[in-house]
């Protein structure tokens, strides 16, 4: 694949056909835009020539904070890529942006594949990824629409939204999942609470701040996850979830 940098005008600069990113903003890029006023575009976009103009391939939020902040030319890298090589491109690009939300990583995943009649071992050879990841991201799709808006929002992680998808009972999944988005919840909670509710036990009750009565979490044979700072089980009542960088969580 043969690269050129170059200064591109903006204004001959589209928007990905398909982007990656389905939140994106004017208010997401508020602090890139301030960025870019201050020191530049420090990485260059990636673009792809177009019968027009260029596409921009990764760096769509740099193209709209630039285009915020007045900017009349970016750097770019132009590719020669197109088909699959520009949305394989395009994820691996972005493959080590954590703000990826897990569902547009799914909806693209699941384009790929049926696009270009993929098998998920293809799919996940071609891009790189395990086949495990792969049919984990396919399978949100397929999730309740509960487990789909909390992802959505942010308000839960894809591994808390996994265990909790897998509640038979929807009745009892509802209440897990407000639960979660109300007062936080982590991947060994989430898998807890997906055991105790799917062999049997009684649906947990809603007090009348909206949380779930602890008493109710409580009856069920599961061993308490441990707590990383004293190394001692934590009693299902006393869980609290803890937000921390990905790269600080306990090994």
């Amino acid at each position: 694949m043969n690269n050129t940098f170059k200064q591109l005008p903006i204004d001959k600069i589209a928007d990905p056909e398909r982007p990656l990113r389905t939140n994106l903003t004017p208010e997401s890029v508020d602090e890139l835009v301030f960025s870019i006023k201050e020191v530049g575009i420090i990485q260059p976009l990636t673009v792809c020539t177009t019968d027009t103009g260029y596409e921009v391939i990764a760096g769509h939020r740099r193209l709209m904070a630039a285009e915020i902040a007045g900017l009349v030319e970016v750097p770019c890298i132009v590719v020669e890529a197109g088909g699959m090589d520009k949305e394989l491109l395009k994820m691996h690009e972005n493959v080590a942006r954590e703000d990826i939300n897990p569902i547009d990583w799914a909806n693209h995943l699941s384009y790929l594949k049926q696009q270009y009649n993929l098998t998920i071992a293809k799919l996940a050879e071609v891009t790189g990824f395990s086949e495990a990841w792969v049919s984990q991201h396919l399978e949100i799709l397929n999730y309740p629409e509960e487990v789909l808006i909390a992802i959505r929002s942010g308000q839960m992680s894809f591994s808390s939204a996994r265990e909790l998808a897998q509640i038979k009972d929807p009745a009892k999944r509802k209440i897990y999942v407000h639960h979660a988005v109300k007062g936080g919840v982590t991947p060994s909670m989430a898998a807890n609470w997906r055991r105790q509710a799917n062999i049997g036990a009684p649906a947990p009750q809603v007090n009348s701040e909206g949380e779930i009565d602890n008493i109710a979490l409580v009856g069920a044979d599961i061993p308490d996850p441990i707590c990383p700072v004293c190394n001692l089980p934590v009693p299902m009542a006393e869980q609290k979830s803890l937000i921390i960088h990905f790269s600080c969580q306990p090994k």
